[in-house]
């Protein structure tokens, strides 16, 4: 069995070839050199594709490091001016409830303490624990005697025969399509943080 192009190479042909590897291809002779320009096309095809295939809306996950443009160094010191009047971010207009946390030792020192010198109010806004929402519902058939078949209402809760609803449906599309998540990401957001079990399939499925 005699010796291939690519066995005489100790260097990768995926890369960029310096002079000294492109004469020593050439010492080779006539078979090594179109080996060589067959894998270096290709490659150029491949990259060529792959760039095209992106557009302004490809999620910056499914973007190549080294694809990305140099990230801009900030010009200037976030935030007001030295003088300038500071901005918050407004107080909630609601407030659903309301903790008092007590304190009988100093947390320094282990001192007792009475009853406090003054009080302050502290505001945290945070997600509020989630579980799936299940509805059931009961709904009735009619015989058409016109029809000759039974009929029923729609439900608007939800695609026909699909056991999942709208909201579920698209906020894992937008995970997937908007956010270019894999179908494994997206299991694990809704089976942690939403309490909602499911499997690839069923995700697949809805």
């Amino acid at each position: 069995m005699g010796t291939t192009p690519d066995q005489l190479f100790d260097f990768d042909l995926t890369g960029p070839l310096t002079r000294e590897q492109a004469e020593f291809i050439y010492t080779l002779g006539r078979e090594a050199v179109i080996y060589a320009l067959m894998i270096l096309s290709a490659q150029g095809i491949s990259d060529a594709v792959e760039k095209s295939a992106m557009t302004p809306s490809t999620p910056s996950g499914m973007i190549p490091v080294y694809e990305k443009p140099a990230a801009s160094k900030r010009r200037k010191k976030p935030g007001a001016k030295v003088g300038h009047k500071g901005y918050y971010r407004p107080t909630p207009p609601v407030t659903h409830h309301q903790e008092h946390p007590p304190l009988t030792h100093c947390p320094d020192c282990g001192t007792p303490l009475g009853r406090p010198s003054e009080r302050r109010t502290r505001v945290v806004e945070d997600i509020a624990e989630m579980e799936p929402v299940v509805t059931e519902h009961t709904i009735p058939r009619h015989w058409c005697p016109k029809c000759k078949k039974m009929v029923e209402p729609s439900v608007p809760d939800a695609l026909p025969k699909a056991t999942f609803g709208h909201r579920l449906v698209a906020f894992s599309a937008w995970l997937h399509y908007g956010l270019g998540a894999t179908i494994a990401q997206i299991i694990s957001v809704l089976g942690h943080h939403l309490q909602f079990m499911l499997s690839e399939g069923g995700l697949a499925a809805a």
